[in-house]
């Protein structure tokens, strides 16, 4: 049988490994977050720029592709 101090001890380092891992995902989900969040499209542009519609073309990069899937992933549509 194991002595009284030894359940506890075993328990305290569950917990803490819970809270540690508790942290580390709740870190992850905060960076992922961070990073779908779409750009502010409202943002009023700086210094001489102007806002401007652009129409996609057939020709998309792949850095283009990624954003859509962003987009995609943050709206659900």
């Amino acid at each position: 049988m194991r002595s009284g101090s030894g359940k506890w001890l075993e328990r305290l380092q569950f917990t803490l490994l819970f809270l540690v891992l508790t942290v580390m995902v709740h870190h992850v989900f905060g960076w992922m977050q961070g990073w779908l969040v779409p750009v502010d499209p409202y943002k009023v542009p700086e210094g001489r720029s102007a806002k401007v519609f652009q129409a996609g073309d057939s020709s998309e990069s792949v850095s283009e592709a990624k954003e859509r899937l962003k987009l995609y992933w943050w709206l659900g549509e």
